[in-house]
């Protein structure tokens, strides 16, 4: 393969650790090569040079890009949202008397309800690629909770607008 014929966004094979595998060029390296990632596996590898590119391969019709397990792919925003409304579902079952305000931590909370629940992760089927996700809004809320999240006092009228608002 040659330099001028590599194009950034294309799939090739290219000889990585030995075996031939499919790397997605995704960007240009400042000292010249290239970035890619590896289908497989999800990593980022770095290629020197045009001459570890085999071919390209043929595109798919539908291809969704790969995880890399190093970088979540999720937004500060989603998880945001998602962690705000595990709060408020929290808070609502602490205002009905489910779940005591003396618990400690996120993991404390599974001796009253299942707690993996908050946020809405059951309102949908189970996705391996979203471990990383949901794994990051339990640490979140957990440290909330214990930072004293539970010990927040509610007005009987919020205790009441937080239940309204959520089903159980």
């Amino acid at each position: 393969m040659q330099k001028h014929n590599v194009k950034v966004g294309s799939t090739y094979i290219v000889k990585v650790s030995g075996t031939l595998a499919k790397v997605r060029i995704t960007r240009e390296h400042e000292r010249g090569g290239w970035y890619g990632i590896n289908i497989a596996t999800g990593r980022e590898i770095r290629i020197r040079t045009a001459a570890r590119l085999r071919s390209e391969d043929a595109p798919a019709v539908s291809r969704k890009p790969p995880r890399n397990p190093r970088g979540p792919d999720f937004s500060a925003d989603e998880l945001r949202t998602v962690v705000e409304r595990a709060k408020r579902e929290i808070l609502a079952h602490v205002a009905a008397g489910i779940v005591p305000r003396t618990c400690a931590s996120f993991s404390e909370l599974h001796d009253y309800v299942d707690a993996n629940g908050y946020g809405g992760a059951f309102e949908r089927p189970f996705d391996n690629n979203e471990t990383d996700f949901w794994n990051a809004v339990q640490t979140t809320v957990d440290h909330w909770i214990k930072e004293g999240g539970l010990q927040a006092s509610l007005t009987e009228d919020e205790a009441r607008r937080i239940v309204d608002e959520i089903e159980f």
